[in-house]
């Protein structure tokens, strides 16, 4: 086990190599390395030829640009600690290679994360048991965001959008498939996949006969998430000054809130723009369950009652469901609690009916009674 960070972490006490870079430095490590296994030839030729695209561009680049005197520059690591760490992964295959938050979250993160990803193409690691660049979760309940549908190509449960799906979730929900099919511009729309979290810039400043969709995007919603690990920093601000609506659903003013309020060029800003801040709740402000990276799930108590005017997501949810005239359909199979004067729907119900609809995951038996009963015997196991 090898573990790279510019800390000496509880992990890394446990490692049979500790590699101390400096704080953002990933590339020029990996690329360090690669640059001796290009040297040395124990690249997975067979495997590049027949599965990667590239590859020789990469090495180019590795062999004249990422030499071991560049690499201990950039990142501090000696030559010869790079070249052991080389060696290493080169005798142990299949290696996988795990990260977090640490790769991910920089304003270069996209960048870091595809040359871990090139480094395991090199090595043949990728599609292979045993293999594979496994990214956990940074935080709390991001897989268990993830697996209920966020992702712009997909119903939850990674269903995909194609018509059985929708027909699959309709009849989960209990809600008539032509009402949800009217509810889109047009059929084609309902099984097409939206715009990635990256490039939703282009989707407001792209000629709108290069986006695959009848108009450019004017409204949009940053809810629970900020630009701070996205590049293109200058156009994001372009493309949030274009917009006619800009909603950032957030416990605290973000930097996406902070972006959207600072003074953008006149030609871009839109006069007619409406930007809101809707506070929301912290996970103490409210209960349900939630998912660690590899699905193991647990019951999360309110600890206290939500703070000032903020609300929980699913709150929040009904509340513009209600505005907008679907919320009979959003929230049909929730009971209703009161929280300051106001329904929510019931975190138990909403559980329940993901368990109902997403066969696909594991999450069938996770009901809220039994993550409850385990929570309560937790002292026991």
């Amino acid at each position: 086990m090898i573990v790279v960070d510019p800390r000496f972490t509880r992990t890394a006490a446990k490692a049979d190599e500790f590699v101390r870079i400096r704080s953002g430095s990933d590339i020029a490590f990996l690329f360090g390395i690669l640059h001796h296994i290009f040297k040395n030839g124990w690249e997975d030729k067979k495997y590049i030829n027949d599965r990667v695209y590239g590859m020789e561009k990469i090495k180019d680049e590795v062999m004249a640009k990422w030499t071991p005197d560049k690499v201990e520059e950039a990142c501090g690591v000696p030559e010869a600690q790079v070249f052991k760490v080389a060696k290493m992964l080169n005798e142990h295959r299949p290696g996988t290679i795990v990260w977090c938050m640490g790769q991910t979250q920089h304003t270069i993160g996209n960048a870091i994360v595809r040359a871990s990803c090139i480094l395991q193409l090199a090595l043949g690691n990728i599609g292979v048991s045993g293999g594979g660049a496994n990214i956990f979760r940074g935080h709390d309940n991001v897989q268990g965001a993830t697996d209920v549908g966020p992702n712009p190509d997909s119903l939850p449960g990674y269903y995909g959008l194609v018509e059985g799906s929708w027909k699959h979730f309709a009849n989960a929900w209990g809600v008539d498939f032509e009402w949800i099919k009217k509810q889109y511009a047009s059929p084609a729309m309902m099984t097409k996949g939206g715009t990635t979290v990256s490039r939703w810039i282009d989707a407001i400043l792209e000629k709108n006969e290069l986006i695959d969709q009848d108009s450019n995007v004017r409204g949009m919603f940053f809810w629970g998430h900020a630009p701070n690990s996205q590049t293109r920093g200058l156009e994001m601000k372009r493309a949030m000054d274009k917009l006619d609506l800009m909603v950032v659903v957030d416990p605290y003013p973000s930097a996406t809130a902070a972006m959207a309020a600072m003074p953008g060029k006149a030609e871009d800003l839109n006069p007619n723009r409406a930007v809101y801040l809707l506070p929301a709740a912290t996970q103490f402000e409210t209960s349900g369950s939630c998912t660690a990276s590899n699905r193991s799930i647990q019951w999360r108590e309110k600890v206290i009652e939500p703070l000032w005017e903020s609300r929980s997501d699913h709150m929040i949810m009904h509340q513009l469901a209600e505005k907008l005239g679907f919320a009979k359909e959003l929230s049909k199979n929730y009971k209703m609690q009161k929280v300051k004067g106001m329904d929510e729907p019931v975190p138990e119900d909403i559980l329940r009916e993901i368990n109902k609809s997403v066969w696909t995951i594991g999450y069938t038996g996770q009901s809220p009674e039994r993550l409850k009963a385990h929570m309560r015997n937790m002292d026991k196991i």
